[in-house]
Parts: C-alpha cells; structure tokens; sequence
C-alpha cells in the first residue's frame, strides 16, 4: 500500500472534540478535561498556583484589591465586626447561590445576577447597580422591589446600599426596628460631621435616648460580607460576552479574567529544567487555546438556536440538550456538560448561565414540542399576574397551559413545576380582599 496522504495539522473545534474523544484518558488528557470543566476564574487560580511552584512560569493577571466603605460611626464602634467569623465560602459562591434560590428564572434573575457583581466585600451594593440595572430595562419601583429581595437573604444587611440600611435590615430582622431606631437611622450620618448633638436635634431625641440607641447600633454588623472568605471576584465575572449587532451577535470570550501563561523573564537555570518548562507552558497554552475554541463554538451553536429566547426571554426557549449540542460539535455529551458547568455569559438580557440555554422539550396534543422551560416561564407569569385575592389553583394553570400551548399536564405535575420554582399554593398566596400585593 502507498503512503496515506498528509492530513493538515489544523483542525476545527468540532474535530479538535471527536479526536479527545478517541484518545486514552492520560494525565495530559485529565488535565484538559478539567479545564473544560473549570471557569475562567478557576484556570486562573490554577495557572498561578502553577507560577507559584514554578520560577520558568510566569502568568499575566492582575488580580483587584477588595474595596470596602468607610463607616460614619468609625470601625472601633462596632465589635461584632471584628469578632465575626470568616465562613468557608465567598461572598460572591454566597450570594450567587441565594440568587439561584430566589429567582428560579426570569429577566429579574438576570439582573440579579448582573448586581452580585457590585457587591462590595462589606457586602454592600454600590452606587453603580442602578446603571447596571437600567441598562437591562430594569428601574424605579420595579428596580426597588429587586433590591427588596435581595435584602431578603438569610443573613441580614448583605444587599444594603448605605449604613443606615444595613443597619435598618438587621434591626428590622431582629425585630428591634422601634420607633427610637426609626428616629434615629435617617440621621446617622451627622455623627461624624456634627458629633452627638447635632444627632441628637435632628433626631429629636434625648441625650438617654441616644446614648441608649447608639449601644444597640453598635451591637450590630456594618460589614456583614466581611464573614466570608474573600475571592479575587471572579467568580460573578461571566466567562463569555455576547454583544447584540445589526447582524446578530458577538461572541467572544472574556479576556479580562483569563491568565496569559508565558515562560518567566530573564529566568537562569539548568537547561533541561528550562526545556521541561517551555513544553509545559507550551502544553498548557494548547489545551487552554482548544478550551477557548471548543467554548466559542458551542455558545455559537446554542446562541444561533436560541435567538428569540435572548430577545424574548424564557417564554421564547426552543427544546434544546445537550446532546443535540453533543451531535452539532461531533463529541460525547460528557465533553459539553463539561464546557457548560458554570459558567457564566454576559447577554444583552443580562447574566445567565450558559445552562440557560438548554431546555428539554415537552410534546403537545399535535405533536409539537415545548420547551419545559417555557412552560416554567409562563407559570411564573400568570402566578405573578395573578389576582391575589383569587390566585390560581394548580388545576386552572393545567387548563391554561392547555389552552396555550396544547399542553396536558395535571394539577399534581402543575404542582411539582410551581414547587421547584419556590411558589407557594394557591391557598398559601391568597390575600385578604383589600390588597392584591404579589406575593410569589
């Protein structure tokens, strides 16, 4: 037999998947894996763990310094501030998993998402959340009844956009939010430039009142966010941007939190250690670089497929898995579970998973299929819409779907759907006739 012709040493993200695929499981092979699996943040952390045992290995990242508020009582006025433990957990994995519990799905969980991000590390939002909120269509009373929930998480005060609100949050959570506190929070800030006397006029207080509330504020926590363990804040940064055009979309991935590896400057040293360092700088680059295009290429795919859901929103969901996503890249499913483990993309909608984008599919009467998704949103939508003094029972939201979407579901599965969107029963949701507040 003559020689097989020379294939090209270059190949597509879909081929680059189907030859891991046929390749024995080696350390180098378990080393691509995870970092398919892992985040930008994560490859970060691990490239300078890398540089840190390393001297030949040098890595490019800057990482933030933590920023934290300055406090009109002084930080020596607070003590539990400097005896609160420090949890094993960041702020950020914190807030992120209180987001997923509050908001199951929606545009308000995108924005959600999108205001983690200008959390400091006392665990307070920033002046900027606002422009950031607004940027997604959100503001006014609608923008305050996001942060209302937010500042509903079990630890008091995370979310607050000052000292007196934080403050207010923990008071309010102990149930010591009196008439005395109430007299006094929106004046604290006179403290530092006017001292306790002009406190005390503003407040209308007496000097024995005051004396009293301080000691009760000073019982309190300012930093709230400062008990968890601090990351670099990568973890709410999302690892891929897609950016509306006239044409469709902009797909890249997000540089700024992706370390650059490179051989280390002017580095001296024996020159089989020097040669073991290039190939493992060299191997690393590669498998960083077939992650990038591997994660493009999927995000290309699901992002052509679900248009109408980032213009439209959940309701717009296309049945879409995994697997199909498996048999457009030519590779085994593990490999995209994999690339959308965590992550995070940055949408014209806001900050969504990249697991967003999946949806099972339910079949109609007629034979055509619904995203389970979707099915989710518009549940969601009624119940939110709904009369509160006369909330839908899970047997009328089965009839609705029906009359939607050709669906034929039962109370009990409506009920299993409204349960893992954290809604409460219809009784539960019911409000005297004098108010029809939502209440989901």
């Amino acid at each position: 037999m003559g020689a097989q012709p020379h294939q090209s040493s270059r190949q597509s993200p879909r081929q680059q998947i189907r030859q891991m695929g046929r390749l024995a499981l080696t350390p180098t092979m378990r080393q691509s894996l995870r970092l398919l699996a892992w985040r930008n943040y994560e490859i970060a952390r691990f490239v300078r763990g890398l540089a840190a045992e390393n001297p030949f290995i040098a890595v490019d990242y800057q990482e933030p310094k933590p920023r934290l508020p300055s406090l009109s009582l002084g930080e020596e006025a607070f003590a539990s501030a400097r005896l609160a433990g420090v949890s094993d957990i960041s702020l950020s994995q914190y807030l992120l998993d209180a987001v997923d519990r509050l908001f199951p799905l929606g545009r308000a969980r995108a924005v959600a998402m999108a205001l983690v991000a200008h959390v400091d590390a006392a665990g307070w939002l920033d002046a900027d959340a606002p422009k950031t909120a607004a940027a997604y269509g959100m503001a006014g009373a609608e923008y305050e009844e996001l942060v209302r929930r937010l500042q509903s998480v079990p630890i008091a005060g995370l979310f607050a956009r000052n000292l007196a609100e934080c403050l207010r949050l923990q008071l309010e959570d102990r149930g010591e939010l009196d008439a005395l506190m109430r007299a006094l929070l929106p004046h604290l800030s006179l403290l530092l430039s006017g001292g306790e006397g002009a406190l005390a006029a503003a407040s209308g207080l007496s000097q024995a009142e005051l004396k009293q509330g301080l000691t009760r504020l000073k019982r309190l926590d300012p930093k709230p966010g400062a008990q968890f363990r601090h990351d670099d804040g990568d973890i709410f940064r999302p690892d891929i941007l897609v950016e509306a055009q006239d044409d469709g979309y902009a797909i890249t991935l997000n540089r700024a939190n992706l370390p650059v590896v490179r051989l280390a400057d002017n580095v001296v040293g024996d020159a089989d250690l020097l040669k073991k360092a290039e190939a493992a700088v060299a191997a690393l680059n590669a498998h960083l670089s077939a992650r990038s295009r591997m994660l493009l290429a999927l995000t290309q795919f699901v992002v052509a497929r679900q248009g109408a859901f980032l213009r439209a929103g959940e309701s717009a969901l296309e049945p879409l898995t995994m697997a199909d996503a498996a048999r457009q890249l030519a590779c085994h499913p593990s490999t995209i579970t994999r690339l959308v483990q965590d992550k995070l993309v940055l949408t014209p909608r806001g900050m969504l998973e990249l697991r967003a984008f999946f949806s099972g599919a339910v079949a109609g009467k007629d034979g055509k299929t619904i995203a389970s998704h979707a099915l989710n949103a518009y549940l969601l939508t009624e119940i939110e819409s709904e009369d509160k003094t006369k909330p839908l029972t899970d047997g009328s939201l089965a009839e609705m779907l029906d009359a939607r979407y050709g669906i034929m579901l039962t109370a009990r599965a409506v009920a299993k759907r409204r349960a893992k969107l954290h809604i409460a029963r219809a009784s539960a949701r019911k409000l005297p006739q004098s108010t029809k507040r939502a209440v989901v």
